[in-house]
């Protein structure tokens, strides 16, 4: 025995004493050996499981608390939306015009209601409205149409017709507008434009200015006097005079344009404008009186046409309203 093992004190020689006397320890048998290793690998199986339902509701919990959550944004949802605001008012109402403000339900629509956003409207067959959006932009809606108003800068149409006039100079982009359809989205560039939804095809006729139209073909841009026509992912284009008969539908649903106080050039202008004709004047002397001569009354309900005749038969000029022209002449006084 060397000095490490050797014991030291009278303790320890006890203790080695003891164990001698005890002598070696009896070897466990193969069955306890068993019995040992089946209870451990129970007592581990067990905690394993304890772990995992621990694991597992808190997952559980945490998926609960996400449910209620969503639950509660759900039942929250209409106050979390932007609440409707008014985005347009009708200026002209022809024939049965009716709206549909979200709730499934299609009601009469009065000629000086206003519209809110996500409303929508259709026309019945005869049915034409005319709107103004808060923006400055026009609108006409043909019969047969279903338009939806998601703003004053967005709409979509399903169906029909929808005449479009930006009221700026054209070349000018003036207030934004885009027009969402099946077969892609026009917006204008300043401009006036007619978007019909015609056998699934888009038709796009611009009488004034010009017109972007954004499609799965790509982004082509439209002129005066022509037409884009969109045939699945086909762009082709036809020509389309300012005159032309496709336009006469839109003098039937012709905002009021008050005269009164108005001079008769600025009354010429607005008459050549909605029918797509230019202003002639037969003499400097007929262009004078134009400038001098202040209106009275009121055209409401009156194509442009019609109301050339009317305003000038008071004055001493009178028109002669021709395909592309209007010519202005001095009567002699």
């Amino acid at each position: 025995m060397n000095e490490q093992t050797r014991p030291d004190t009278a303790e320890e020689r006890d203790v080695a004493a003891l164990l001698r006397a005890a002598g070696a320890r009896p070897s466990a048998s193969a069955q306890a050996m068993a019995e040992v290793r089946s209870a451990v690998e129970a007592e581990w199986h067990a905690t394993v499981a304890a772990r995992q339902r621990r694991r597992q509701y808190v997952s559980w919990a945490a998926a609960a608390s996400v449910a209620v959550a969503a639950f509660g944004v759900w039942l929250a949802r209409p106050l979390l939306q932007p609440e409707q605001a008014v985005v347009a008012s009708l200026t002209r109402v022809v024939g049965g015009v009716e709206q549909n403000r979200g709730d499934g339900r299609w009601t009469p629509l009065a000629p000086t209601a206003s519209i809110d956003s996500g409303t929508q409207l259709r026309t019945a067959a005869g049915g034409r409205a005319a709107l103004a959006l808060n923006s400055g932009v026009e609108l006409r809606l043909d019969s047969r149409t279903l338009i939806a108003f998601d703003d004053e800068s967005h709409a979509t149409l399903a169906k029909g017709a929808v005449y479009v006039d930006s009221g700026s100079t054209p070349g000018q982009p003036g207030p934004e507008f885009t027009l969402e359809t099946p077969a892609g989205s026009v917006t204008h560039l300043g401009t006036q434009y007619e978007a019909r939804i015609d056998d699934g095809n888009l038709r796009v006729g611009v009488r004034e200015g010009r017109v972007q139209l954004s499609s799965s073909s790509g982004d082509v841009v439209g002129t005066a006097g022509e037409s884009l026509v969109v045939q699945g992912d086909r762009v082709t284009r036809e020509r389309r005079a300012p005159t032309a008969a496709e336009w006469n539908w839109v003098a039937s649903v012709t905002p009021p344009f008050s005269i009164e106080g108005r001079s008769v050039e600025a009354f010429l202008v607005w008459a050549a404008r909605e029918t797509g004709r230019t202003i002639v004047y037969a003499s400097p002397e007929a262009a004078r009186r134009a400038r001098r001569v202040t209106l009275r009354g009121t055209v409401e309900d009156l194509t442009p046409d019609e109301a050339l005749i009317a305003v000038l038969s008071t004055t001493s000029l009178q028109p002669q309203i021709g395909t592309e022209h209007i010519r202005v002449e001095a009567l002699q006084r």
